[in-house]
């Protein structure tokens, strides 16, 4: 008994030593998890620095309508209302996740309202592009993706 004990113990903190230092490493952002219902949202990264161990790299990506273009990402079909959830594995910091709408006509932007990690698309019919933001220890990075409400 006291063997399996400790062989578990060592496995324990191995596992746990592996993350670490793989997060010491990471030389990109987290990704973040966007969903609607059952339904999984994929996502383009967008701008972005991020420091890591040995280093730090900035890449700045074009304008949203062009980078969800390049991505050859299509719209996600959602009801009216319906609720959109924002997921990072490794949190952002408190107050630092926030969502914009991109309007397509003037490629400008406004913030949209997110709570508890939450997005209510609006009830007219369209298609719309978000965009995502969050700041780290090790930086910040916007994410973008595009849903068609139907």
């Amino acid at each position: 008994m006291k063997k399996r004990l400790t062989i578990l113990f060592a496995a324990a903190v191995l596992l746990i030593g592996v993350y670490f230092i793989s997060e010491l490493f990471r030389s990109e952002p987290p990704k973040p998890t966007i969903t609607a219902g059952d339904k999984k949202i994929a996502f383009a990264q967008g701008s972005y620095c991020w420091s890591g161990l040995f280093g730090g790299k900035c890449a700045d990506m074009v304008a949203p309508h062009e980078l969800i273009k390049y991505a050859g990402l299509s719209p996600v079909v959602v009801s009216p209302e319906s609720q959109i959830t924002i997921k990072f594995r490794n949190k952002p910091k408190k107050n630092s996740l926030g969502v914009q709408l991109w309007e397509n006509k003037d490629r400008t932007s406004e913030t949209v309202q997110l709570k508890n990690q939450i997005l209510t698309v609006p009830k007219e019919k369209g298609v719309y592009i978000y965009g995502i933001s969050a700041n780290w220890r090790k930086g910040s990075s916007i994410y973008f993706f595009v849903i068609e409400v139907q």
